[in-house]
């Protein structure tokens, strides 16, 4: 069990940092497991036969110097570690755009639980990676990247004709503080607060703030420069399609049951018998049940694990609920309300109902109505970017480095 805990907590963050930098789980803060960076796949061949490719494929490693940023590149210079003299291009979009195998590999740590697993092995658990999976994730991030450098040498080339340089800049800013935003909220989320904590995280892993950074940078530009195409679509969605979508798709907006709770633990070990135990833990839960601020309570009293998580039960669905001696009185209990002294083998707990979801399917109300009209987007969206991306293809430049096995 000790031995699946760091890859877990590897996986979450991973899968995090994923589910961000994709844009349309508790999260763990550890230690990731410390093994070597994953090597680049063996590849023969152009590594996208699905697409055409113009141009003369470039058959050797091509290197650009440390701080070589050239028109919409973006963050190519922050991508180089100081003191690396170069970084390994392995594709070249447009007339300048680049790839990076560093950037493509991140991509693919990102989706780590995809291809990572543990297994028994004769000293106890051990990471095992799927070579073939690893290997396809590798062409379907490095294909997913040459679509998001497409649409943006597209966006550079329009505005250039369309001689607004300043715009190229205000999206660029934009979509800077958009990612600073999202780091943010990764970073809360890990419980971290500055950029060292974060990378104390992420280096285990094999992934660098800076190229993360690059990658929502980028891929919020082009959401927006495919948004900003079917700004008229968007606000055509009206409250009659908004219905229509919400009674077709009644399973999509199903909830089940979720609770917060906050708990008090008074254990038997920190008093010299049962008795005093149970006076202590009484007169605690008369202070919760008469209005007493449950949380100072916890600062004050709790002789377990809820005071090291700002006063929060372990689970939120049926099933997860721990100790399993307190489930029922959990799912008894109605938002604000208190419980009795629950006993189990090592204490008593007290807890209280912060917040309670009954499963069923969500009204018909402005929230639903908002998530709907968000859905709807992201499929236009969705529609609008894979048809630009199929003509940009067609149209593009897009030179990929031949490999060699390794």
């Amino acid at each position: 069990m000790d031995a699946a805990i760091p890859l877990s907590r590897c996986i979450s963050a991973a899968a995090l940092l994923h589910l961000a930098v994709g844009c349309t789980a508790p999260v763990y803060r550890g230690q990731a497991p410390q093994y070597e960076p994953l090597p680049p796949p063996p590849i023969v061949g152009s590594v996208m036969p699905a697409a055409p490719v113009q141009g003369q494929p470039i058959t050797t490693t091509q290197t650009v110097p440390a701080g070589y940023s050239p028109g919409g590149a973006g963050a190519i210079k922050a991508v180089v570690p100081q003191g690396v003299p170069a970084i390994r291009v392995i594709a070249v979009v447009g007339g300048s755009n680049v790839v990076t195998d560093q950037e493509v590999w991140e991509a693919v740590r990102q989706r780590m639980q995809e291809y990572v697993s543990l297994v028994d092995g004769p000293k106890g658990k051990e990471i095992v990676r799927d070579d073939a999976k690893e290997k396809a994730l590798y062409l379907e991030e490095l294909r997913r990247i040459i679509e998001r450098e497409l649409i943006l040498d597209e966006m550079y080339t329009r505005l250039r004709k369309a001689n607004k340089p300043a715009l190229v800049d205000e999206i660029k800013k934009a979509s800077a503080d958009q990612a600073t935003r999202q780091l943010g909220m990764i970073k809360k989320a890990y419980g971290v607060k500055t950029d060292d904590e974060f990378n104390d995280i992420l280096l285990p892993q094999g992934l660098t703030l800076p190229v993360i950074r690059r990658q929502l940078e980028r891929q919020m530009m082009a959401e927006e420069y495919v948004r900003s195409g079917i700004r008229e679509k968007i606000k055509g969605i009206g409250i009659t399609e908004i219905r229509t979508y919400y009674d077709e798709h009644l399973d999509e907006f199903k909830t089940e049951d979720r609770v917060k709770w906050l708990d008090i633990f008074v254990s038997f070990g920190r008093f010299p018998n049962a008795r005093a135990a149970y006076d202590h833990a009484l007169k605690v839960q008369q202070k919760a049940a008469s209005g007493g601020d449950f949380l100072a309570l916890v600062k004050e009293f709790d002789q377990g694990f809820a005071v090291h998580q700002n006063g929060e039960g372990i689970g939120t669905k049926r099933g997860e609920i721990q100790p399993q001696e307190v489930e029922s009185a959990v799912w008894a209990l109605k938002p604000g309300q208190v419980s009795g002294l629950i006993q189990t083998p090592t204490g008593y707990h007290i807890v209280k109902i912060a917040e309670r979801e009954v499963a069923g399917t969500k009204p018909f109300d402005m929230a639903v109505q908002d998530e709907t009209r968000n859905k709807l987007t992201r499929r236009l969206m969705a529609e609008e970017y894979k048809k630009m991306v199929e003509n940009l293809w067609r149209g593009g430049v897009v030179k990929v480095m031949i490999d060699t096995p390794r």
